[in-house]
C-alpha cells in the first residue's frame, strides 16, 4: 500500500511555503490582480528560500525536483493565491523542462541564470502546452514540428502560456509531423525573434490576471534542430508535461482548500435567523461535500506525485521511453514493457489535474454561494477565487 505520509524534511518544506503563502501571497493577491503580475519583491522572497529554484546543485539550485514535494509546495502556494501560484509555476516549468529533456549544453545555457543568487529572481521561463482546441493533455497536442536537416518547420497554436510574452527559456511542446501517442511528443526552446511565429498577449482575462499569458500562432515557422530538447518521444519530455499536470493540480487544491476554510469560518461567524448559518443543514451539506470532493482530488493528486517520483529513479535525463531497470526485454518478446507504466503515469497526473480543477471550480462557487451577496463583494477574496478557477480550464 502506498504511504503518502510526508517525510519529516517535506513537512518543513510545506511549512514553510504555507507561512509564505498566507503572510505573502494572500495579502499581496489584490494588488498583483490589478498590476497584473507578481512583485519583483516577492520573487526575490521566495527565491532566497530555494522553492523557486529546484535545480541539481551544480547549476546553483537547491537540490534535484520531487513531484511529491512540489506538489505539497504548490499546494500551499494555491491556498494563498492561485493566480499568483500559477505566476510561479509557471515560470518554473521552462527551465525544468529543459532540465528533464535538455542536454547538458541546454542545461548549462537556460537554468544556470534562474539560479543566479543576485539576479535570478527577475529570469521568468514559459512551457507552451494546452492548444486552443484541446485542454492539458498529451493526445490534445496537435501542433506539429516538421525536420528538415537542421531546421525544424513549426505549425500550429498554443493557448495560455504564462509569461509566453516576456520569458527567457520559452520552451514549447508538439508532436513531429505523422506520428501519434507519445512516440513523437517532442519538446523545444524557441529564441525570442522567430519568422512565422505571432505572439499575442492575453488581454481582458476572467482570473489569473496576475499570471500574464499569452497565445501562439506558428505559421512555418524556422527553428534550428539544435533547439529541440533530446529526441522526439524521450523519457523528460513526458516527465515534463506530467509534472505540469501534477503541479496545476496541486494550485487547484490548494484553491479548494482556500475557499472551503474561508465559507467554513464566514458560515460559523454569520447569524441569520438567531443563529450561525452553519447549522442550517442546506450550508453543513455544501461545506461537508467540498471537504469530501476536496479530500478525493488529493488523494489522486499525490498518486500521481508518487508514480511520477517512481518512474523517474534511476534514469538519466532524456533517456529514451523503453524499458524500467526492473524490467527486462527477453527474445522471446514476454518481458513487460515500461511503456504501460508511462502510459498509466500520464493517465494518473492528467486525470488528477482535471479532477482538481473541477474541484476548485466548484468549490470556490459554493463559496460564494455560502456568503450570498458578500461573496461577490471585493472586501472579500472568493469572487476573485472563484474566477481564477474558471480560468484554469
Amino acid at each position: 500500500m502506498l504511504n503518502f505520509a510526508p517525510t519529516k524534511e517535506q513537512e518543513e518544506i510545506r511549512n514553510l511555503a504555507r507561512s509564505l503563502a498566507v503572510e505573502q501571497l494572500r495579502p499581496q493577491a489584490r494588488e498583483a490582480e490589478q498590476k497584473g503580475d507578481i512583485s519583483p519583491e516577492l520573487m526575490q522572497t521566495l527565491a532566497q528560500t530555494g522553492l523557486t529554484t529546484p535545480f541539481p546543485e551544480e547549476f546553483g539550485g537547491s537540490g534535484a525536483i520531487e513531484a511529491m514535494t512540489y506538489t505539497l509546495i504548490a499546494e500551499e502556494l494555491g491556498f494563498g493565491d492561485g493566480a499568483l501560484a500559477m505566476n510561479i509555476i509557471g515560470s518554473l516549468m521552462g527551465p525544468v523542462t529543459v532540465l528533464l529533456a535538455g542536454n547538458e549544453h541546454q542545461q548549462q545555457q537556460y537554468i544556470t541564470p534562474f539560479c543566479d543568487p543576485r539576479d535570478g529572481f527577475e529570469q521568468r521561463g514559459s512551457l507552451a502546452f494546452a492548444e486552443r482546441t484541446g485542454g492539458y493533455t498529451l493526445a490534445d497536442v496537435s501542433t506539429t514540428a516538421r525536420r528538415d536537416g537542421d531546421r525544424v518547420f513549426l505549425n500550429g497554436t498554443k493557448r495560455d502560456v504564462i509569461h509566453g510574452w516576456e520569458s527567457g527559456t520559452r520552451v514549447v511542446l508538439l508532436r513531429l509531423e505523422d506520428t501519434v501517442g507519445s512516440k513523437g511528443l517532442c519538446a523545444l526552446t524557441v529564441p525570442s525573434k522567430v519568422d512565422g511565429l505571432q505572439i499575442s498577449v492575453d488581454v481582458q482575462k476572467l482570473g489569473l490576471i496576475a499570471a500574464p499569458s499569452a497565445s501562439y500562432s506558428f505559421t512555418d515557422a524556422v527553428i534550428a534542430a539544435s533547439c529541440m530538447l533530446g529526441e522526439p518521444g524521450n523519457r523528460g519530455v513526458i516527465r515534463a508535461a506530467t509534472l505540469y499536470n501534477i503541479l496545476r493540480a496541486g494550485v487547484a487544491c490548494g484553491m479548494a482548500r482556500a475557499a472551503f476554510e474561508y465559507a467554513m469560518d464566514y458560515a460559523k461567524e454569520r447569524v441569520a435567523f438567531g443563529r450561525p448559518i452553519a447549522s442550517y443543514q442546506g450550508i453543513a451539506f455544501m461545506v461537508s461535500e467540498m471537504a469530501m470532493k476536496l479530500d478525493a482530488a488529493r488523494l489522486l493528486l499525490w498518486r500521481a506525485a508518487t508514480s511520477w517520483d517512481r518512474t523517474g529513479a534511476g534514469y538519466p535525463q532524456g533517456a529514451p521511453l523503453l524499458y524500467t531497470k526492473d524490467e527486462k526485454q527477453t527474445e522471446d518478446g514476454k518481458g513487460y514493457s515500461s511503456q504501460s507504466l508511462w502510459l498509466e503515469l500520464v493517465r494518473e497526473a492528467e486525470s488528477a489535474q482535471r479532477q482538481a480543477v473541477e474541484i476548485a471550480k466548484s468549490a470556490t462557487i459554493d463559496a460564494v454561494q455560502i456568503m450570498g451577496g458578500a461573496g461577490f463583494m471585493q472586501d472579500h477574496p472568493t469572487e476573485m477565487w472563484m474566477r481564477n478557477a474558471a480560468a484554469m480550464e
